[in-house]
């Protein structure tokens, strides 16, 4: 019993031992939370908004590409918009670059002038005044090797640094604002993928006594564009809503119709002229959820495989009921006289129709006529009827 007393005592720890491995215990406890803070604060990614002007020339006159949402403007956006992002790319500011957005162009005594956002992610713990001198010099820099046409200006390049809500307000007073980019998956027709908010700012849901019965594609901030079919029966716009944002409910606005005027030269059931115009009972207000869309020039050519998108909250089978979430799916542009093959419409295309979809069957939407978005353009397009796949 002596020896078993005597072993006991001595395993047991002085109290001054005790004390000082707390003490270092708190000491390396304390270290790792500062570095883990220090490390959290040093890779926490801060977005930076700028406005920026580039001088340009061009071998096409002003006039060419002036107007917002002609097939000249998209191009020369595009064009400006990838000479600024290789730019980046090829500098130290690769990681931090997120994208260009052309909003507008004006005219000036030596050219043009393309007005531009720029979108930034850089670490929290960065200068601002170090990042806008970075920006600037690549700018300058890497513009110089910069292949045209267009022939850019460098040393004509301003930026200035805007806030989210300056931000939204130039994206809000173009239309079409370009699309979020989607993940790879496989968009099958019929299901096709849910779709974030602000990807399709355009998109209304249209219903008769608070259920849906359409979709619609806002045009302006008053008017709406749908189907003509929609209305051969119920046509009071007294019970007729249009709500906006991804899901039907709850919607991100919703708002009353005024007038619904039919195309004159629609008779059902001919699909001819399918096509009709809303007003609304009063304008929205534009927002990064609730935006119009751009309307394409009368004379832009369409080529075959030309890569579109249908969207709306249609059934995902044959008799099915419509979705509460906003639906997207990627169809291709085919030329008519495809179309019109016997295996296909069989001569049924008129020429106020266009034609997408998938020949093979396995890619295509539920209703008969869906509206359909091409970069930022509006489209009303003839669809082959639901497939089993």
């Amino acid at each position: 019993m002596y020896r078993l007393v005597r072993a006991r005592k001595r395993a047991c720890l002085q109290p001054w031992v005790i004390g000082l491995i707390s003490f270092i215990s708190l000491i390396v406890l304390a270290v790792c939370i500062g570095l883990i803070v220090h490390y959290a604060r040093h890779n926490q990614k801060k977005t930076y908004n700028y406005y920026s002007t580039l001088s340009f020339t061009s071998n096409k006159v002003y006039d060419e590409f002036g107007k917002e949402a002609s097939e000249n403007f998209t191009e020369m956006s595009q064009k400006i918009e990838s000479m600024v992002k290789n730019a980046f790319h090829k500098s130290s500011l690769r990681g931090k670059f997120v994208k260009s957005h052309i909003i507008k162009f004006s005219q000036e005594e030596r050219g043009v002038l393309a007005h531009m956002l720029l979108i930034f992610r850089f670490p929290s713990t960065e200068d601002p005044e170090t990042i806008n001198k970075k920006i600037q010099r690549v700018l300058h820099e890497k513009l110089q090797d910069a292949v045209g046409p267009p022939k850019l200006d460098p040393d004509s390049v301003e930026i200035k640094k805007i806030n989210k809500t300056e931000t939204d307000n130039f994206l809000n007073n173009c239309c079409g604002t370009r699309r979020n980019k989607t993940s790879g998956q496989s968009l099958r027709i019929v299901g096709g993928t849910e779709v974030q908010e602000g990807e399709w700012p355009w998109q209304a849901s249209l219903q008769w006594d608070g259920i849906h019965r359409c979709g619609a594609t806002l045009i302006n901030d008053t008017w709406l564009v749908s189907a003509a079919h929609c209305f051969r029966t119920y046509n009071d716009p007294a019970r007729w809503t249009a709500s906006f944002g991804v899901t039907i409910h709850p919607p991100k606005m919703k708002q009353a119709l005024r007038r619904i005027i039919v195309h004159e030269k629609y008779k059902y059931p001919s699909h001819d002229y399918d096509i009709s115009v809303l007003e609304l009972s009063r304008p929205v207000s534009y927002t990064n959820a609730v935006h119009k869309i751009c309307l394409p020039d009368a004379s832009h050519e369409f080529r075959p495989g030309d890569e579109m998108f249908v969207t709306g909250f249609g059934a995902l089978q044959n008799d099915g009921s419509s979705q509460n979430h906003l639906r997207q799916v990627q169809v291709d542009f085919i030329d008519t006289k495809s179309c019109n093959a016997p295996q296909a419409y069989n001569n049924a295309i008129t020429p106020t129709m266009l034609c997408a979809g998938s020949l093979k069957g396995n890619r295509d939407a539920c209703q008969k006529f869906e509206f359909v978005s091409w970069h930022g353009f509006l489209l009303v397009i003839l669809l082959r009827a639901c497939s089993p796949f």
